[in-house]
């Protein structure tokens, strides 16, 4: 049975510290919250493990930080958890310039942050599977709140998904942007 709504906030990376744009997507949430009536929904973080890795950073007290706020997710994902289903994302694009370019970023560099907004979303979705997602969570649209800085990447991200056969999930997925901080 999926959830109608799988909505995603506080995202964090390892390096960081609980900030104001960590406030302000908690008040974003709560609004957000209040307008869903009956809407079954579930709450998920993802910690950015992999950009800026961090061995330092204390999950336990992210989470204690959020239930404390009043919002502790049903998961919290570390975005290194993802590098298997980011692999078979691109098993599922076709064979093109995008999945090439992507492909070389890989091999010359690392996982971009749009394959694994991809990747992630579409496993929120239930479209792909993976055993650091319980199915249970699933929904059938996504609410993400996120700095605005963030919107290219995300842009990038709906463009490898509507280049998959999973193309209709990107019109399941909505955004609460708010100002943040410029990403480093």
């Amino acid at each position: 049975m999926s959830k109608d709504i799988s909505i995603e906030y506080a995202h964090i990376y390892t390096n960081r510290e609980i900030d104001e744009e960590h406030h302000t997507s908690l008040s974003i949430l709560n609004d957000l919250k209040h307008g869903l009536g009956e809407q079954e929904s579930s709450l998920v973080v993802m910690v950015d493990d992999y950009s800026f890795p961090d061995p330092t950073f204390d999950y336990n007290a992210f989470v204690e930080w959020l239930d404390s706020q009043g919002h502790k997710p049903d998961l919290m994902i570390r975005e290194s958890q993802l590098i298997p289903v980011c692999d078979e994302v691109l098993s599922k694009m076709p064979d093109n310039k995008l999945k090439r370019r992507i492909i070389s970023y890989v091999q010359e560099k690392k996982y971009p942050c749009s394959l694994f907004i991809a990747a992630w979303y579409l496993v929120r979705l239930g479209y792909l599977s993976s055993s650091i997602f319980p199915s249970d969570l699933s929904a059938q649209k996504l609410i993400n709140i996120l700095p605005e800085s963030f919107k290219p990447f995300e842009d990038e991200g709906l463009k490898i998904i509507r280049s998959t056969e999973f193309a209709e999930a990107a019109d399941k997925i909505d955004y609460r942007f708010f100002e943040g901080r410029l990403i480093a």
